[in-house]
């Protein structure tokens, strides 16, 4: 069965970060499949243009590549100001970037804290608000813009890995996710 019987995104704009490999690439590839215009980024300009050529290919949709580090509030702003310059609009984010860190308690630095901190919580939250007019001018009564935020089990449960600020990080998310919803 093909997925344009189930549901059909033509003519809508989605941005998936983290979009190169693993989740965001499967993401991508199905917005794709499904008929979306689908911006993917990465730190790595080389795996992100690759993923994109690959996904356009599948001949559904285009899959356009946007490198840029979002683990900053600058670089979050670049990214959503490379989406104004070229819609305007915005119909799906998702906020799919992230990073873990594991060391024994006695050992963990305050480095890995920060990257997974600043990538994992802070900036879905700074994207999502540089792209807040985009994606109200995307949305309509009939089809709202949507944000969706990939969390992890790990928010909710503990696994027998040292990674402190990852479960930290993602139960943030979760309720970043709540707190940004109810707005």
């Amino acid at each position: 069965m093909m997925i344009d019987n189930l549901f059909s995104l033509k003519g809508r704009v989605a941005l998936v970060t983290g979009g190169s490999r693993g989740i965001g690439e499967m993401i991508a590839q199905g917005f794709v499949a499904s008929g979306a215009k689908t911006y993917i980024s990465a730190r790595k300009a080389d795996a992100c243009d690759a993923t994109a050529a690959e996904l356009t290919a599948l001949g559904h949709a285009p899959c356009i590549s946007l490198p840029q580090d979002i683990s900053t509030v600058a670089g979050a702003k670049m990214l959503a100001e490379e989406i104004y310059k070229r819609e305007g609009k915005l119909d799906i984010l998702v906020n799919n970037a992230g990073a873990a860190w594991g060391a024994p308690f006695e050992e963990f630095p305050e480095s890995g804290w920060d990257k997974v901190m600043n990538l994992n919580v802070k900036s879905p939250f700074f994207l999502t608000q540089a792209l807040h007019a985009a994606l109200m001018k995307g949305a309509s009564e009939e089809q709202p813009a949507k944000v969706i935020n990939i969390c992890s089990i790990d928010g909710i449960t503990l696994n027998p890995l040292e990674t402190y600020s990852y479960h930290a990080s993602k139960s943030a998310m979760i309720y970043l996710t709540r707190r940004m919803a109810a707005r």
